[in-house]
């Protein structure tokens, strides 16, 4: 039910253009493609943004990591020495 109307709206647009003829069917998927580029551009934070993003879903298992790895060494220690 949330997306119902967007859905709707993209079926219109897709009936709309079948039934445009060849020669405007050509011209609206040029203007569809451009738009498609022009919304995929990233523009200037976003490099920075992804890149926090993706540390700051990846570094907790990192550190989780470091310190299981760090607790066996040390019980490795402590036990063989």
């Amino acid at each position: 039910m949330l997306f119902s109307r967007r859905r709707v709206e993209e079926d219109l647009e897709r009936i709309r253009l079948a039934n445009l003829p060849p020669e405007k069917q050509k011209e609206e998927e040029k203007k569809q493609q451009i738009a498609h580029e022009n919304a995929t551009r990233l523009e200037k934070g976003d490099l920075l943004a992804m890149i926090i993003a993706f540390f700051s879903v990846v570094l907790p298992y990192i550190l989780i990591f470091i310190g299981v790895m760090a607790a066996v060494v040390l019980l490795m220690a402590f036990i063989f020495r």
